[in-house]
């Protein structure tokens, strides 16, 4: 395959499939500005090896694979150079937002969860994809994603629970999986 033959097929793939790509990892991630220096970074990094995932024709999982594996590197180094405060800011307090204050309970939700728990939850419910499938993004066994996924849910259930005991959590987890960044 000659040079631009690899730079526009990649070119293509990103241009169809960011947006998605960066809903994922927005959901990883819980900020807008990690989440587009994550997909940078696994993109970069993919572009490297694009003919391999191009030859197997599985770019997607290939991408999302790498965005994953960057997150989890990521949250590892970040672990010791972030200090979290105890006491969040202040927030605003308007009429008319209850869809946005139900995504911000979720994704804070989201958060709380580990990284390879998170990335289980968001591949599997966000993004849809089989057990197998999930199984060979995160690297692990199908049984692996099964635990992790469950484990993961009742944690975010538990957490939205706790986050507002107004909204059922179960309700907020099932209305906003697919809507979770819009």
């Amino acid at each position: 395959m000659r040079r631009t033959e690899r730079e526009a097929l990649f070119e293509e793939f990103v241009v169809t499939r960011s947006a998605a790509l960066l809903r994922m990892c927005r959901l990883l991630t819980n900020d807008r500005g990690h989440a587009e220096d994550l997909l940078q970074t696994a993109l970069a990094n993919c572009y490297r090896h694009w003919d391999r995932a191009t030859s197997e024709g599985r770019e997607e999982a290939y991408v999302r694979t790498a965005i994953v594996n960057t997150h989890i590197s990521a949250m590892r180094l970040r672990r010791f150079q972030e200090f979290f405060t105890l006491h969040p800011p202040e927030t605003g307090h308007g009429g008319g937002s209850d869809a946005v204050d139900d995504r911000d309970l979720l994704r804070r939700a989201l958060a709380e969860l580990a990284p390879r728990t998170r990335a289980a939850v968001v591949l599997r419910h966000y993004v849809g994809l089989t057990l197998e499938e999930a199984a060979q993004t995160l690297g692990c066994s199908v049984g692996n994603v099964k635990s992790l996924a469950s484990r993961g849910l009742n944690q975010l259930r538990a957490a939205l629970e706790r986050q507002s005991a107004a909204t059922p959590a179960v309700d907020v987890v099932l209305r906003l999986g697919r809507e979770a960044t819009r």
